[in-house]
């Protein structure tokens, strides 16, 4: 799959196919018990079939205690969820819930929910052909005049759940269809898909669950959203699934309390989530999730190292942490001759930055930075303009490519580009790359690659510069202005990317522009990925 077109899957038709998988229904519980009485008579008519479907209620401290109504499904049980966890809320609940059961797929469904009897079948049936694959249920409002439990059973068994109510006196969750329809069914959408993943009714494989690290049991509102941030850096793909339809009883707080649900919400996902960007309107903060996580090897000289983070930290993309690579523990504090050690170099960019907060000494390169949006790698001898990062991450978001590189004049390698990494696309790739499979290959074809002259973004050799240069305070400012500015994206020459001939002939391409002292015209074209044929 290309980014989130779910469009290569092809999972069965409801009701002629065969499920094969195991499948937990999780519902968090508060002094819920009508209209959990509710959900479970409708889930008691499920065509997903009762050996594999198993339905796991999570009381987070109800009273009097939830109590398991009698019609329900056949497996279907309460976990009370213990007062010495991690805490309380709907997602602490979700999460006692789901380490509680047993399914190969976590199905979410609120306690306030009437599902029609194909829902569960619907949604997991994708679960079946991808597990890359989170599916979002649909769901109608419905103010007032409930059903009986009898009544949701006896229509369940009619086939007349759906007309339970009329659509036009029922309204549609919003803001979310509307995202899923102008997206063509996310198929189109960007990295800010996420924004539909609301927990009311979603599913998505255990395995999936636990590599995005669980729902945050700290947070009491917006764990969806949070949590869909960090399914999208794992490299999910969103599927909404109209098939799977059901009736929710009564408003949501965003329809009665939106504005003080934001208020709440916004100061807590600005923390964890550099997405949206209108979280965090200003500059100069530190967050716990950085949008760019740069990485640098401390390999040269402490001078040259040194303008290479300092121009990172210089930049006007503030929300941004270095990681600096060297083996720190070799260095100890045994007697020598100080101006001779030989990791003089080492010990003095130690010095230098082991108070700086947004720069970490590690002592391995990472191989993914999740739950950061990016990771840039930049080689030690390269200088970033102020705005090189920025403009770098609009070109990956312009183009919603996997992989941006900037390539300064004579390189001969890509490992001497400037690289943008996309979490994303690089967690996906990872997971479905083939042995013997370039990772920058792999995530070309699942979220497309970007070329960009690295002198048009301000990137400087650092070891060609004086030793002045190199302790410049702030990098020079390269802002393209009128006419010029507007060339510089879209009236350009094509640099090819296709292997080392087409970086050689970028290079050369380069190199004469730069002979000649005219103004680079380097066309910044995506390759469009190819779905693979299987």
């Amino acid at each position: 799959m290309v980014r989130n077109d779910w469009s290569p899957l092809k999972p069965g038709e409801i009701g002629e196919w065969q499920p094969t998988r195991s499948v937990s229904v999780v519902i968090p519980a508060y002094n819920c018990q009508e209209s959990l009485n509710l959900t479970l008579a409708s889930l008691s008519h499920q065509t997903y079939p009762d050996h594999l479907l198993e339905v796991v209620v999570a009381d987070d401290g109800s009273e009097p205690p939830i109590e398991l109504p009698k019609i329900r499904p056949t497996n279907c049980r309460i976990v009370r969820v213990p007062e010495h966890s991690t805490g309380w809320g709907r997602s602490n609940a979700l999460h006692v819930g789901a380490i509680n059961s047993e399914g190969e797929i976590l199905h979410w469904l609120d306690a306030d929910m009437v599902v029609f009897p194909e829902h569960v079948e619907a949604q997991v049936r994708w679960h079946h052909v991808s597990e890359e694959a989170v599916t979002l249920g649909y769901k109608r409002f419905v103010a007032s005049d409930f059903p009986t439990p009898e009544e949701v059973s006896e229509r369940a068994v009619a086939g007349t759940l759906d007309k339970l109510y009329r659509i036009q006196d029922t309204e549609p969750h919003d803001y979310v269809e509307k995202l899923i329809n102008d997206t063509d069914q996310l198929r189109g959408g960007d990295h800010l898909n996420f924004r539909a993943h609301v927990g009311a009714t979603a599913a998505l494989t255990r395995t999936l669950y636990l590599a995005a690290g669980g729902l945050n049991t700290e947070l009491r509102l917006g764990e969806d959203t949070e949590f869909g941030y960090r399914l999208t850096q794992l490299g999910a793909v969103f599927i909404p699934e109209p098939r799977a339809g059901s009736w929710h009883m009564g408003a949501t707080h965003m329809m009665t309390k939106g504005d003080a649900l934001r208020r709440y919400n916004h100061p807590y996902l600005a923390e964890l989530m550099p997405h949206p960007r209108y979280l965090r309107p200003a500059a100069n903060r530190s967050w716990a999730v950085p949008l760019i996580t740069a990485v640098v090897q401390a390999e040269g000289s402490f001078e040259l190292v040194r303008a290479c983070v300092d121009r990172l930290l210089a930049g006007d993309q503030t929300d941004l942490r270095v990681k600096l690579v060297a083996d720190w523990d070799a260095i100890d504090d045994n007697r020598r001759s100080v101006l001779a050690d030989p990791l003089l170099d080492r010990r003095l960019l130690q010095v230098t930055y082991r108070s700086e907060s947004r720069v970490e000494l590690v002592r391995q390169a990472p191989e993914t930075v999740f739950p950061s949006p990016f990771l840039l790698n930049v080689p030690p001898h390269l200088g970033v303009d102020v705005n090189t990062v920025r403009r770098m991450v609009a070109e990956a978001d312009e183009w919603q490519a996997g992989l941006v590189r900037l390539l300064p004049t004579g390189a001969t390698s890509p490992a001497e580009a400037l690289a943008l990494w996309r979490t994303s696309a690089l967690s996906r790739a990872q997971r479905v790359r083939r042995p013997g499979e370039q990772l920058d290959k792999v995530v070309a074809e699942v979220a497309g690659e970007r070329w960009v002259s690295g002198d048009e973004f301000g990137v400087v050799n650092l070891a060609l510069l004086s030793p002045a240069g190199l302790t410049s305070p702030r990098p020079r400012l390269v802002q393209p202005s009128g006419k010029r500015a507007r060339r510089s994206y879209s009236d350009t020459e094509t640099i090819p990317v296709g292997g080392v001939r087409s970086l050689a002939n970028a290079t050369r391409f380069v190199a004469r522009q730069a002979a000649i002292g005219v103004a680079r015209k380097v066309r910044r074209r995506v390759t469009r990925p190819t779905p693979p044929s299987n």
